[in-house]
């Protein structure tokens, strides 16, 4: 545990997307207000004892997410650290999707999953570390996207995305595969 200023955060978790959203009060304050309401959320499941404290805090995060901030961001998305929300307007993530350590969202970016045809909802997608999503980029059903993916602005992502890709267009498509072996790093071919 950390005592710093929010006492319920491990290891400043909560802290660490406010660091790297520095050049906009909106994007730190949406950070913040989620960390707070993922712990809510989590503690609520926990005992029963803790609602009294913790639905007034989801009720108010959704009420100043969605009605001021026109963004859905359920607080029981697990999101690592270092998230960077750029323009934070119309971004759509489905609860049960997964986001990793430090990735970039842009404006108008959807996040959900595919409804079944009997009307249940499938599952989400789970998205890596260090992955960029363009604006107005769609990634619906059960997919992975792979660490330091990039995906280009307006691309829909119904399919996986490897490692290191790149993917555009409607439907999205691999237009480059970046490689971590390096032929100057001195390794042997």
């Amino acid at each position: 545990m950390c005592f710093g200023r929010l006492a319920f955060c491990r290891c400043g978790v909560a802290l660490s997307g406010l660091k790297k959203n520095q050049s906009d009060f909106r994007q730190r304050f949406i950070i913040r207000l989620y960390r707070i309401a993922h712990w809510a959320s989590v503690t609520r499941k926990k005992t029963i004892f803790s609602w009294p404290i913790a639905v007034p805090i989801l009720v108010a995060y959704r009420i100043v997410t969605e009605w001021f901030f026109q963004l859905e961001l359920p607080a029981a998305t697990k999101i690592g650290k270092g998230l960077i929300i750029d323009h934070g307007f119309a971004l759509v993530v489905n609860k049960h999707s997964i986001i990793g350590n430090d990735c970039r969202l842009r404006h108008c970016v959807t996040i959900g999953c595919k409804v079944n045809p009997d009307g249940t909802q499938g599952p989400s997608p789970r998205i890596g570390d260090r992955v960029e999503v363009g604006t107005g980029a769609i990634i619906i059903g059960d997919i992975t996207i792979g660490h330091d993916a990039v995906i280009g602005a307006g691309a829909v992502v119904t399919k996986n995305v490897p490692e290191g890709a790149v993917v555009v267009g409607n439907p999205a498509r691999v237009v480059k595969q970046n490689s971590k072996i390096s032929k100057d790093a001195g390794l042997p071919s």
